[in-house]
């Protein structure tokens, strides 16, 4: 390549590299002329709860109190009343929560839990967390407490009504049913044997219509008869609308979830319900989980009540945004001035390798899986195990030209011959921290999201230090007059060059 044309694709490269690293990381600063603020990539991420704070709340079983309510409901009353409300409840097992006397609580005569009662809860809990993991939440915690109570926390990076909607509904352990204006259908009434609702929905799922998410609901041989069979009874949406009309309700416990109109009702009998009148993708995508957790559970005896949504600040501070970003402001520029000092122009093509990794890395995060996970401290520290790999393995280049130079070859043959020693070396490192990384996504219950982000640091590492850096510094080294001085290289006999 020529001289010439080696230059204007640096000026270029340069250009290109500043501009999208200050999109990526320049701090947010007013937009003059406009109310707007300009906010870099790295100030858009979701954050998981140890950095940006979260809500959560409480869910207790239907007649289970925690010690502070008790307490409170105890100070109002005196006399017979406060004794008879003691009676009512009693501790169990050392737990601070309060059971209620009732019996549809499991106690025995004894005054102890049944197994059968202990044993629904263990799975009503892990059911509950499976819907906020098929929510997409990556960073989320439901947690037992106090033996038979869950606390349930979420990113605060989450909108706080659909965080409020996800704590209400997922919490709701009851039954589905369908139910025709005020008539509830019985599913006996279409399938000869013993029946559920499982006998007449097959399936519920989120499509997608001109780019539009709706909740499909798709029938069972038996529900398609149900469908035609109420479909000509049923109002429209506007009439529905307008006040009046019959609809076909689907409800999970005594919760009404979604209204099916007539034309909901497609011509092979399946349920599109668009999001329309108060319903959002996220809301359908909630209702969606929920219904298909009560289809192939068939509901639980044993019922939560979700306690008040409360917030809670991020588990370093309030403060921690702002040091992290200094500390990885004074960390990159570490990076970018340290190799340059000690390796000359090869350093500053490592710089371009750093900006370039933290570029796509800071992309990829942003644009292609801040829908899937939020940014967390593993994030941040697998971001800079990345940060210092490419340039370890850049060091290691530089270290092998420099060999390759010793051993008397030209400044052009070391560079070949040292790119060439370290290939399969380079190779066999990024192959084995890929395999790990897919280990992880695979086997990896409980940390699949760092596992996923540091995939795509393995990726991006690879591709920067075996294609990106090497064709910058082939590029850098045809513009450069001074070869020896381009790697701070020293040779008395020049002969060579």
């Amino acid at each position: 390549m020529g001289k010439k044309k080696s230059v204007v694709l640096m000026v270029l490269l340069t250009i290109v590299i500043v501009v999208l690293t200050a999109i990526t990381v320049f701090p947010a600063f007013p937009i003059p002329g406009t109310v707007k603020k300009w906010n870099p990539v790295v100030l858009q991420y979701d954050l998981g709860s140890d950095l940006g704070g979260g809500y959560y709340a409480y869910y207790y079983p239907e007649g289970v109190l925690s010690e502070t309510e008790y307490n409170s409901n105890l100070a109002v009353l005196d006399g017979d009343e406060k004794k008879e409300y003691e009676e009512s409840y009693v501790q169990i097992d050392g737990s601070a929560l309060y059971f209620s006397t009732d019996e549809k609580l499991g106690l025995t005569e004894n005054g102890a839990l049944t197994r059968e009662f202990k044993d629904e809860f263990s799975a009503v809990a892990k059911e509950i967390a499976a819907r906020f993991e098929a929510k997409g939440y990556s960073d989320y915690r439901v947690a037992v407490v106090e033996g038979y109570a869950l606390k349930v926390e979420l990113p605060a990076s989450e909108a706080s009504d659909k965080v409020s909607a996800a704590f209400s509904l997922l919490a709701n352990t009851g039954e589905l049913s369908l139910s025709k204006g005020e008539a509830k259908i019985d599913p006996a009434d279409y399938v000869e044997d013993e029946a559920d609702i499982s006998d007449l929905i097959a399936n519920v799922s989120i499509g997608s219509y001109y780019n539009t998410a709706y909740l499909k609901i798709e029938w069972t041989e038996a529900g398609k008869v149900m469908i035609d069979e109420v479909k000509e009874s049923l109002s429209t949406t506007s009439e529905v609308n307008s006040g009046s009309g019959t609809t076909l309700d689907v409800y999970v416990g005594e919760e009404k979830l979604v209204t099916i109109c007539k034309d909901h009702v497609i011509d092979n009998g399946e349920i599109r319900v668009l999001p329309v009148d108060g319903y959002n993708a996220d809301l359908l995508k909630t209702y969606e989980i929920l219904i298909d957790s009560a289809l192939k559970t068939g509901g639980f005896d044993v019922t939560f009540e979700a306690g008040a949504v409360r917030y809670f600040e991020p588990a370093y501070g309030e403060n921690v945004l702002t040091l992290l970003y200094i500390a990885l402001a004074i960390t990159l520029l570490a990076i970018l001035v340290l190799p340059a000092v000690k390796m000359g122009r090869f350093g500053v093509v490592s710089g371009y390798s750093t900006l370039s990794y933290l570029i796509v890395v800071a992309m990829c995060f942003a644009f292609i899986t801040n829908g899937t996970f939020e940014i967390t401290l593993g994030s941040v520290f697998i971001f800079l195990l990345g940060l210092v790999l490419v340039n370890a393995v850049q060091y290691a280049i530089y270290n092998a030209i420099k060999t390759e130079f010793n051993l008397g070859k030209t400044v052009e043959s070391s560079v070949k011959g040292g790119y060439k020693k370290t290939l399969w070396g380079v190779i066999d490192l990024y192959a084995v921290l890929l395999l790990g990384g897919l280990a992880l996504l695979i086997g990896g219950a409980g940390v699949y999201t760092l596992a996923l982000q540091a995939l795509i640091v393995v990726v991006t590492c690879a591709f920067v230090n075996l294609l990106w850096a090497r064709a910058i510094n082939f590029t850098y080294l045809s513009a450069s007059k001074n070869k020896y001085k381009y790697f701070r290289f020293v040779r008395e006999d020049d002969d060579d060059e």
